[in-house]
Formats: structure tokens, sequence, C-alpha cells
């Protein structure tokens, strides 16, 4: 395995910004008094710094590392995360359903969904999205620990305990202000570091001409530079990025995730919760080529070393070697600090958004009705670090199963991200979608996403459905059941759904 040793520099660079990220978060958390201000920032967050929180609670550690892998193994179609799954899909979600949630006063997208559908809704989502969430926690974990094994030379342990350690220390203290203070300050760091891995590489590898040449003389790099691959294509044809991707992942992703629709219900007005979403649309831009193009540089400087993507192949190695091999000291010291920065904002912003969730949606709800705002906060901190550790449980089982951390998490999306969007469509377009459709919809979105994933197990498919696919059949199901069961099923009465569908607005504004 290769490594390096970083030099006095890169170690003063790196502990400088670990030490000023923490400070910066412990100093913002002065004054955090209540559930509200933990979980929502006291809603006093400027449109920009909730832009540039959103941005990092996106793209972090594991994209860094496996977009760079991915992009090794798929080429080009990678950018289309962020082209076709991101910026329109931000737009969408900026202008037309950020707005019913703000209104509305809900802390969680699942509360919202519960005051739509009912309560079976709101719990099984609730749920389903805090399993989600530690699972998201783990890939982060092994994004730090591919780097920091071959930079620091730590074993896979130590490296996902000393980061757990690290970002719990602010944000259990801090809530949603220190996260999107730490977060503004790490997404200008991330996007510097990128822009250097990116641009050194290319200067290394003779410019865009020169990976053309290099990826065109491999076999089994003939759609590497495709931007949309033919339908054949074994994990990403054209159609089900188009559909899957563009019509389902993407949208419910920035619609539903609750890690991004916290930060704009934590924004000081409706205005400025769109203003962020804008912001955010803008910066992503430049992502598609700082994340994608340093997997084809790899692929054109150190193929040889890297290998064929195969069974037992690792994705996770393709950002180490290139931060080692052209990064200079110095230099070296500030993508270190840039990959620091993806780690902790990713971090921050789930474990944040999970716990929220667990009081608001699960232990408010079931467990303890009439607790103060005080006992909240306290449980919320608490949760911060079982959530950590929870993360921590499942962060080698996502090593050893998965080729790349980002198709982890693109995999742990689609078992879900279906059928919510169905259920969040179906809700917020038409008051006659009932609460026994949203049930049936959730119900057999889910089953439908299990069984496609299970293929290769219950259907003998060598290679599986790829989760572009997954994504897109769940969600087609569940729009369908919704539609059938709502037919013969009654809605809610039109005053309970003032506010939550876009035919009936609310008699006033709700403030949470």
């Amino acid at each position: 395995m290769f490594k390096i040793h970083l030099t006095a520099v890169d170690l003063v660079l790196v502990v400088v910004y670990l030490g000023g990220v923490a400070a910066l978060g412990i100093w913002y958390s002065r004054g955090i008094q209540s559930g509200k201000d933990f979980f929502l920032a006291g809603k006093s967050l400027p449109w920009w710094a909730a832009g540039l929180s959103l941005v990092v609670s996106d793209i972090g550690a594991k994209d860094m590392i496996g977009l760079a892998g991915d992009s090794y193994r798929y080429g080009l179609v990678m950018m289309n995360f962020d082209f076709i799954g991101c910026i329109f899909p931000v737009l969408v979600a900026a202008f037309f359903f950020m707005p019913f949630f703000w209104l509305a006063g809900v802390y969680t997208v699942p509360e919202y969904l519960g005051r739509r559908y009912n309560l079976g809704v709101r719990t099984f989502f609730a749920v389903i999205w805090i399993l989600f969430m530690v699972g998201t926690l783990g890939t982060i974990y092994v994004s730090a620990a591919a780097m920091f094994e071959v930079l620091l030379g730590w074993n896979f342990w130590l490296s996902v305990l000393s980061t757990a350690v690290l970002v719990g220390i602010y944000t259990a203290w801090g809530g949603l202000r220190a996260v999107v203070v730490t977060d503004s300050l790490s997404c200008v760091v991330l996007i510097i570091g990128a822009a250097l891995i990116c641009g050194l590489g290319l200067a290394e590898a003779g410019g865009w001409s020169g990976i053309e040449q290099a990826v065109s003389r491999m076999e089994w790099t003939r759609h590497h530079l495709d931007l949309l691959p033919p339908a054949d294509h074994p994990v990403f044809p054209w159609p089900a990025v188009l559909l899957g991707l563009g019509f389902v992942l993407g949208p419910a992703y920035w619609i539903g995730n609750q890690a991004i629709v916290q930060r704009t219900l934590g924004t000081r007005t409706e205005n400025e919760a769109r203003a962020s979403y804008v912001f955010c649309a803008a910066i992503k831009l430049v992502f598609p080529v700082l994340l994608v193009v340093p997997g084809l540089v790899a692929l054109a400087l150190f193929s040889s070393e890297l290998g064929q993507p195969g069974e037992n192949w690792d994705g996770n190695r393709v950002l180490p070697m290139l931060v080692v091999r052209l990064l200079p000291p110095g230099v070296l010291g500030l993508v270190m600090g840039a990959f620091f920065a993806g780690v902790m904002s990713n971090l921050d912003s789930y474990v944040n958004s999970a716990s929220t969730m667990i009081v608001t949606d699960v232990y408010r709800p079931f467990i303890h009705p009439e607790a103060t705002d005080q006992e909240c906060l306290a449980l919320g901190r608490w949760l911060v670090i079982g959530l950590l550790l929870g993360g921590v449980a499942i962060s080698y089982p996502i090593k050893a199963g998965f080729g790349s951390v980002f198709e982890a998490f693109q995999t742990f999306l689609s078992f879900f991200q279906g059928p919510l969007l169905a259920l969040l469509l179906m809700g917020m377009l038409t008051r006659r979608a009932t609460a026994w459709g949203g049930v049936a919809g959730m119900v057999t979105g889910v089953m439908t996403s299990a069984g496609l994933n299970s293929a290769p197990w219950l259907f003998g498919m060598q290679k599986g459905v790829p989760y572009l696919w997954v994504a897109w059949w769940s969600f087609v199901t569940a729009l369908s059941t919704v539609a059938i069961v709502s037919a013969f099923t009654r809605p809610h009465e039109p005053q309970r759904l003032r506010g939550l569908v876009c035919w009936l607005p609310a008699e006033e504004r709700i403030q949470p």
C-alpha cells in the first residue's frame, strides 16, 4: 500500500484548520437555550451561510473519495449526479416544495408527511431516514479511514474513532448553528482543495487531450467519455440516468432529505430559504468537474497500479493515490484540510438531522408527549453521541460490502427515495391522496425497492438491478398505488389540508 508522511508544514496547516473549526463551532454554540435553537438555529441563519452549508451537506468526504473511484470505473457519466440530479431539482425544491415545509411550520419532512397522511406514514419514514443517516455516517467514516491510512499511517478503527470524537465535540454542544457556521468555512476550503487536485492532475496528465488519448487506448473504457452512455450500459444506461436520477433520486434527495431541508428551515425568512437554494445551485455548477475529473486523471496516470475494476477492486484507493503522487508539501496540507472539511461537514449535517428526527418524530409522539423544551435539548445532545457511535459500528460492513462509498450511499437512497417522492408529490399536488393511499404506496414502493435490490439472491441475476432503475420502478409503483387506493378511500377534510396542499393555502402562517 502506498503511504506518505506529512511534512511539518502540512501538519501545521491541518492542525490549525482542525483547531480553528472546532473553536469556531464551540464559539457559535453560545446562547443555545432551547430545542428551537439547537435544531433550527433559532431561525437565525443568513441565506449565504445556509447555502454554503447545503453544498457541503451534499458534497463531502464520501463524494470526494467515492466519485473519484466511480469516475475511474465509469467515466464522465458520474457528472450527471450534479448536472441532472442536482441543479434543476434544487431550483424545483426552492420555488415549489420548500414553501410548503416553511409555511407548515414543521421541523422535519416526516412531520409534514404525518400531517398530510397519518402518524404511521410519519413514523415509517422517520425510522427509515434515521437508519439511512446512520448508514451514511458509516460511509463517511470509511472515506476518512481510506485517506488517513495513506497520509497518517492510521489503521481503520483509529481513523474512525478519532473522526467521531472530533465532530462530536462541537456538534453535540452547538446544534445546527455551529454546524452551519463550520460548514460555511468548510465549503470554501473544500472548493480550494478540490480545485488543486483537479488542476495539478490535469497538468500532470497533459490536459484533457492527454486524458482522452490515455482512455481511448484501454479496451474496457469505451464509454468513459460519454456523458450519457448507451442503453445497454450495465450500470448507467441513459434511460436510467434520465428517469431514475433525473426524475427520482435527484428531486427526492433535494426535496425530502432532512439534512438538506433542515438548513432552509433555520433561515430567518422564507425568501432567505429560497435564496439559499439558488446560491447552492450556482456553486454546484463547478463540482461535476472538480470531483469527476480526478478519477479520469488517475485512470490516465495510474491505471497500471490501480488496475481494472473487478470483484475485489477498491475504488476508495483512487483519491488517496492522487493526493500522494501529485501534491507537493504545503499544498498537501491544504488538500488535507479540504478533506477534513468534507468529513466534518458531512458528519455534522447528518448527525444533527438524525437527532432532530428522533426527538421530533419518535420521542415526542410515542415516548414522552409532554417533554419540555429543555428535555428535548438535552436528549438531542446525547443522541448526537449515540448516532456517531452507531455510524462507527456500521462502518466496517460498509467497507467490506461495496466497491466505493458513493455506490453504498446511492444504494441506500434507492431503497426509499422513490416512495418518498411519490408521497410528497401526491400529497402536495392533490387533496384526493388519502391516508390509506399513502400507507399502501409507502409499503408497496419500499417492497419493490427491496425486491429489486435483492435480485441477485431472489432471481439469480448475477449483476443485479442498477440502483437508478430501482429508484425509478419503486417510484412508479408507489405513485400508482397511492392513486389507485386513494380512488377508493376517503380523503381528509379540506380544513385539515390547508397549508399542506398547493390548492389549499394556509389561512395563516405557522412558525415552528
